[in-house]
C-alpha cells in the first residue's frame, strides 16, 4: 500500500500538471494546507519534501513554499558493471561545450601523477543535458594530453564525447575506464550551472580513459546534481 505522504505528493503533482496549481504559484502556510487538505503536518512536510526532491517545490524560510516546476526532474541512470555502460554518460546524453584553454599539470589537483608530454593539458569546459532537457545535470571540465590536443580546432559546440573525437582522428579505441566517485559540497559556480544551492551535497565522478595499449586520451572531471544522476551495479558472483 502506497504511503499517505507519496498518495499526497502524487496528487499536489497532478493538480500542478493540470494547471490548478501553476508554476510561480506560493503554496498556503503548512498549518492551513493541511487543514485545507485533512492531514498531518508532517504527512504534507514529507509530501512537500519528496516534491522539493525532485524539482517541483522549492522551500525557503520565510518566502514559503513555491511551485518551480510542472514535472519532476528527470534521471540518467548509469551501469558500472561494463566498459560499454560506463562509456553510456557520453552516448546517452549530451555535451555542450562552453570553452577549451590550456593547462599546466600543476594547477589542476586531479592531472597530478598524470603524464602529458609537454605538461600541458587542454582543457575542454561544458555541461551536460538529457535528451528534451535545456537544464544541465552536470558540469564537466575533460583534460586532453598534448599528444590529442590538435582536436581543439575540430570541436564543435555540441558534442557526444570528446574520447569518440580522439578515436576516430587517432585510430585509437577506449580499452580501459577507472573511475571514482566522491560525495561534495557543491562549489557556487557549479551550483549555479546545474540548478542546485550553493554548498547542496553533489557527486563528483573522475574518471581516466586508456586505450588498448593503456595510454591514456583523457581525464574527465565531472560534478552532478545527485537527484538527476545515479550509479547503478550489478555483480554476478559464480
Amino acid at each position: 500500500m502506497t504511503a499517505l505522504h507519496q498518495q499526497l505528493s502524487e496528487a499536489i503533482l497532478t493538480q500542478i500538471q493540470t494547471g490548478k496549481l501553476r508554476v510561480g504559484a506560493k503554496l498556503p502556510p503548512e498549518a492551513d494546507y493541511a487543514a485545507e487538505l485533512g492531514v498531518s503536518r508532517s504527512t504534507l512536510r514529507q509530501a512537500f519534501s519528496e516534491l522539493e526532491r525532485v524539482g517541483v517545490l522549492q522551500r525557503k524560510k520565510r518566502a514559503g513554499t513555491t511551485v518551480v516546476a510542472d514535472r519532476p526532474k528527470s534521471q540518467f541512470n548509469m551501469s558500472t558493471t561494463g566498459l560499454h555502460e560506463l562509456l553510456s554518460l557520453g552516448r546517452d546524453t549530451n555535451l555542450v561545450l562552453s570553452g577549451t584553454k590550456t593547462v599546466r599539470t600543476q594547477a589542476v589537483s586531479q592531472l597530478h601523477g598524470y603524464d602529458s608530454e609537454t605538461g600541458h593539458w587542454l582543457e575542454i569546459s561544458g555541461t551536460r543535458t538529457l535528451p528534451g532537457e535545456t537544464v544541465p545535470f552536470n558540469s564537466t571540465r575533460i583534460y586532453v594530453p598534448a599528444r590529442y590536443a590538435g582536436i581543439e580546432h575540430v570541436l564543435k559546440q555540441s558534442e557526444p564525447s570528446v574520447f569518440r573525437i580522439i578515436e576516430e582522428r587517432f585510430d585509437l579505441a577506449v580499452g580501459r575506464v577507472n573511475q571514482s566517485a566522491k560525495a561534495i559540497r557543491c562549489p557556487a559556480d557549479i551550483a549555479g550551472i546545474i540548478g542546485i544551492e550553493s554548498d547542496a551535497p553533489a557527486l563528483r565522478i573522475v574518471a581516466q580513459l586508456y586505450d588498448r595499449n593503456a595510454v591514456l586520451m583523457e581525464i574527465s572531471v565531472a560534478t552532478f546534481d545527485p537527484d538527476r544522476f545515479q550509479l547503478q551495479t550489478d555483480v554476478k558472483i559464480d
